[in-house]
């Protein structure tokens, strides 16, 4: 007599699941999400290559033209973000990835500094508003709770995208040929309208009460965010804890290289250790950020974490050998953890005290904290960490972490714009 063995439980499709956002609009958003940042991870350890190498222009040019046109594109955050309230978060995001598409593919004809220049500057004013078109596309896929874990999930699809980008570049930098660079530019500008094919498949919200008042016209009420002293508050908190970002791609590998005697290769393990915690802590680290006060409060942590991982680094000047090492990887675990306070508290934040049919204008405003920090922080970071006394200037950065943070809680206190109605209580 034969028997039948009991079926084997499917258990890596059952990992794989638990693993996934949920099937629909946050999946679809996921895999769209992922296309275009494995495009961002080619794009942006090969584009100053591709201007110098095969466009010919100067390094001092390049820098001219990004810094100038990134300063610019942030005049565009709020107005293309009252366009994705208005048009809808899904029409304007394709359009402006449409945009994006054909500025990349016509950098690739691109031979002069003026026509080089114009490309960047519509670039990346489109680029600034797909932020925030995208984050009102995130606060119509959830709420509450469900809204942070998503806009947390895309933050750990971001690094695997990255990653993903820059280790298929390796190839062509190693070659480096101009042939190889032209091919990937092609390949980055397809990932504009690659991402946008899941989109497709989203269904378009139903209109709420607000949105139908908001087609009759009231005085004042088109450019509320700009009215909104506690978003404004948070705003600033936000952006001037974002410069760890910058301290991570900026000041770290001159630091390591020229102010310790640690090993080179500890650049790439540092960078290592926040990618890896990134993508295994973020959406854990997210959690109870859809409430106001604990969003505030992992602010603050991550301020204070910042602080501990600027006193760290001030320590390893002039240091070498495991002292340096552990001091070092220490410094990066703290910078992450602060990093991942700051993502989940400004997940929170930046939807919770925005109002439900306003998200685009709101979401425009809240990346021009991060927007300004980006432009300012190398400026900022080479005079305090790697200037004649980085030890002071590492506390003094680490103290101006903190100062943000420990101010978050309080900030919540801020009256916010009148008869504004968040789409959750403060």
């Amino acid at each position: 007599m034969t028997t039948t063995a009991p079926p084997t439980p499917r258990r890596p499709r059952a990992l794989l699941t638990a693993a996934l956002p949920a099937p629909g609009a946050p999946r679809l958003l996921a895999l769209s999400w992922l296309i275009k940042t494995v495009g961002s991870g080619l794009y942006l350890t090969t584009s100053t290559l591709f201007f110098t190498r095969v466009v010919g222009l100067p390094v001092h040019q390049v820098a001219t033209a990004l810094t100038t046109a990134g300063i610019a594109a942030l005049a565009g955050a709020v107005p293309l973000g009252k366009l994705a309230d208005r048009y809808g978060p899904r029409r304007t995001y394709t359009a402006l990835l449409a945009i994006q598409f054909a500025t990349m593919a016509a950098l690739a004809f691109a031979r002069t500094f003026p026509v080089f220049a114009g490309l960047i500057l519509v670039f990346l004013l489109a680029e600034q508003g797909s932020t925030a078109a995208r984050g009102a596309l995130v606060a119509t896929a959830g709420e509450g709770a469900e809204r942070v874990r998503l806009r947390a999930y895309l933050r750990v699809v971001t690094n695997i995208g990255i990653t993903i980008g820059a280790a298929a570049s390796a190839l062509v930098i190693q070659a480096d040929s101009k042939t190889g660079y032209m091919v990937l530019l092609w390949c980055t500008a397809l990932t504009y309208p690659a991402a946008a094919v899941p989109l497709r498949r989203l269904r378009a919200p139903k209109p709420e009460p607000e949105l139908a008042a908001e087609k009759s016209p009231r005085r004042g009420s088109g450019w509320q965010v700009l009215r909104d002293r506690r978003y404004a508050v948070i705003t600033l908190i936000c952006g001037v804890l974002s410069l760890q970002a910058q301290v991570l791609s900026f000041a770290v590998p001159l630091w390591v290289l020229e102010h310790t005697e640690a090993p080179r290769v500890l650049v790439s393990a540092m960078v290592t250790v926040n990618t890896v915690m990134v993508i295994c802590l973020q959406i854990r680290f997210s959690r109870g950020a859809e409430d106001n006060a604990r969003a505030a409060a992992m602010c603050r942590a991550a301020g204070l974490a910042l602080l501990a991982s600027c006193a760290l680094a001030s320590f390893t000047a002039g240091l070498s050998g495991w002292q340096a090492v552990t001091l070092l990887l220490l410094f990066a675990a703290a910078l992450t953890l602060g990093e991942l306070w700051l993502s989940a508290g400004s997940f929170g934040l930046s939807f919770n005290l925005a109002p439900d049919h306003m998200h685009g204008q709101y979401q425009g405003f809240f990346s021009l904290g991060r927007g300004t920090a980006t432009a300012l922080a190398p400026a900022l970071i080479a005079t305090l960490c790697l200037g004649d006394h980085p030890r002071v200037g590492w506390l003094v950065l680490g103290t101006l972490f903190a100062a943000a943070g420990v101010a978050a809680p309080w900030a919540l206190r801020v009256r916010g714009a009148p008869g504004r109605t968040p789409g959750t209580h403060a």
